[in-house]
């Protein structure tokens, strides 16, 4: 078994994450595994190494296991999605990878449709199976079973195999025993509950409009776990994407169906490859600023004085906004425009902006939003660029106010956020959800 594949391990966030490399191929597939992960006690499934096997013929193939599970760092708090996308990159980073394509399984799908719609730039195009972009039930998104349901389901006999009930009925009760020994090796009921808390937060049903790329939605119609009306849904809300479904085979890909979906994995991302897809739009959550009072404080200060205090604004905000990954794209003259590759980041940028500005006695208010952008040389143009800066407009002094479709991604973090209530944006229809976040750390 050993020299099918090299194990490998790269850090990120102070942990350590395990991954494989399977295959030899030019073109690299990245796997993001579902909720059930363990590199090498998944290997006794003779039916998945096939699925491994059949797909590293045409891929270099990387799987890896998320952190809190597997053989990757344990953390019993489970990450956010902003995390869970951190783990991919550093893998990225690691194999010095500038171009592939990403799969993501169940919970590994909403997970890869952000990431890659937020790297146009690496990704070339990404698959998903069995999966959702809500995993809890709401009064307007009814295709999944309500939390409380959810967490019986798992955590009640956790250990036991009886996971095999909801993601492969049909070949139960024959894989009761190594589902049991498998979930016992994956993670501890308490981490387990973390990460079905964090799973109940995701929503990414307002970022499905902006993915701009290739996408291949992939479903059985008999998944007992995650219903095919959400692989349906996810098909029916991203541009352009391709939806194939399967008569049987339940929430895992590697059973009755397993040749099927391999030859439309490499067809899809045949096609897809041959295609040249521009890399000047991607997904990113915006940040603007404004500093509160700025020609009154002008006018009183001078001009000289004034611009001393402005080169020190310019200076702490682009520090800030680097040290969490960010960039800046511009100033906007009481303020600055920047843009990151994670809402949480996005968060914490903000609020240390603010702090850091008021040592030397200026207020910002900051806005942010998460959505397409278009970029034109060095400059940001789109709808979503729009949405953030007139969010600003209802933002009070020395606060961070976000969008609801911000908030949907946050999942489990340091700060809490408050509904303001639904506004109306200048230039926008409809109204939008703003809400302002509090750090309680």
């Amino acid at each position: 078994m050993e020299e099918e594949y090299v194990l490998r391990y790269t850090e990120t966030g102070g942990l350590t994450i395990a991954y494989q490399v399977w295959g030899s191929s030019e073109d690299t597939l990245v796997y993001v595994p579902g909720m059930i992960s363990h590199l090498e006690a998944v290997l006794e499934d003779n039916e998945y190494l096939a699925w491994i096997r059949e797909l590293s013929k045409s891929f270099r193939l990387i799987i890896f296991d998320k952190r809190g599970q597997g053989l990757s760092d344990r953390d019993s708090s489970a990450p956010n999605l902003e995390e869970r996308m951190d783990d991919i990159s550093a893998i990225v980073a690691a194999e010095n990878l500038n171009q592939f394509f990403l799969f993501g399984l169940s919970e590994g799908a909403a997970i890869s449709l952000v990431y890659a719609a937020t790297h146009t730039d690496k990704v070339k195009s990404v698959a998903v199976f069995g999966g959702t972009a809500k995993f809890t039930k709401a009064d307007d998104y009814k295709f999944v079973p309500e939390y409380e349901v959810m967490l019986e389901n798992m955590l009640s006999s956790w250990g036991s195999g009886n996971s095999g009930y909801y993601f492969c009925p049909q070949k139960m009760p024959e894989k009761k025993g190594f589902l049991a020994k498998l979930e016992r090796m994956v993670c501890n009921p308490k981490t387990l509950q973390s990460i079905l808390e964090l799973l109940s937060k995701i929503d990414v049903r307002n970022t499905l409009p902006d993915i701009n790329l290739p996408v291949l939605v992939l479903h059985s119609r008999d998944d007992a776990t995650i219903s095919k009306l959400n692989g349906r849904y996810l098909a029916d809300n991203i541009p352009g994407a391709k939806y194939i479904e399967y008569p049987i085979g339940g929430h895992l890909p590697w059973y009755e169906e397993r040749e099927n979906i391999v030859k439309d994995l490499i067809s899809f991302f045949s096609e897809a490859n041959s295609d040249l897809k521009a890399a000047d739009r991607n997904l990113a959550t915006i940040l603007f600023t404004d500093i509160e009072n700025s020609t009154k404080q002008m006018t009183e200060m001078g001009d000289k004085q004034w611009s001393a205090k402005m080169n020190k604004h310019d200076e702490i905000m682009r520090n800030t906004i680097e040290r969490f990954n960010g960039k800046l794209v511009k100033n906007t003259g009481d303020g600055v425009l920047a843009v990151f590759d994670g809402p949480a980041r996005s968060i914490e940028s903000a609020m240390s902006s603010i702090e850091k500005l008021n040592e030397i006695e200026l207020k910002i208010r900051c806005s942010l939003h998460v959505g397409e952008v278009v970029w034109r040389n060095d400059d940001i143009t789109g709808i979503a660029v729009n949405i953030a800066a007139r969010a600003l407009e209802k933002c009070q002094s020395n606060t961070v106010i976000i969008t609801k479709n911000l908030k949907d991604l946050l999942g489990r973090t340091k700060f809490s956020v408050t509904s303001m209530g639904n506004y109306s944006l200048k230039g926008l229809e409809g109204d939008w959800e703003l809400f302002e976040v509090e750090n309680h750390q």
